[in-house]
């Protein structure tokens, strides 16, 4: 499965605005991500998103967060990277995310969703935090997942974790 893993890098995130919808799970309870699926595709998914999106070159690109509000609240957001919006869709939030450092695990293309999964979360498993660094259990990310769905190449899956100096 590790022979899966395209990369394990650093980045810094200057920060980023998303369109899309919020998912909130209170008391400790998890995400229902069939129901979150669900209703995402209901109300227009990514079709009311699309048009507002800031890299046009990444139009097959998911883009979930998995972030903290409070210790009780576990939530998540889907959609997309915008620049410059003024108006947005009926239903919809614009969260912007604080900038931070991150570890990307990456796969490379997959024939299946599933199977980027996979790979990406062996390679969580093995996971080598960077030297001078630390996972940062106090950031509001839990993690941000880009997840890549191209009908010529597959799929492909990045998941970015935080991190902070030592």
């Amino acid at each position: 499965m590790m022979e899966n893993l395209v990369s394990v890098t650093q980045i810094h995130s200057e920060g980023f605005t998303l369109l899309g919808r919020e998912y909130s799970s209170n008391a400790g309870a998890a995400l229902d991500f069939g129901y979150i699926w669900g209703n995402f595709f209901e109300t227009g998914g990514y079709e009311k998103i699309l048009p507002h999106q800031k890299n046009k070159d990444e139009h097959c690109v998911d883009t979930l967060v998995f972030y903290t509000k409070s210790p009780d609240c576990k939530t998540v957001y889907i959609g997309h990277i915008v620049d410059g919006i003024t108006d947005m869709p009926e239903g919809h939030v614009l969260e912007k995310f604080p900038a931070s450092e991150f570890v990307v695990v990456s796969s490379n293309w997959q024939p299946t969703e599933g199977e980027s999964h996979d790979v990406a979360n062996a390679g969580k498993d093995n996971l080598k935090i960077p030297d001078g660094y630390m996972e940062d259990r106090a950031s509001p990310y839990v993690q941000v997942e880009k997840i890549y769905h191209c009908p010529e190449k597959g799929h492909k899956l990045e998941r970015w974790y935080p991190i902070k100096k030592k």
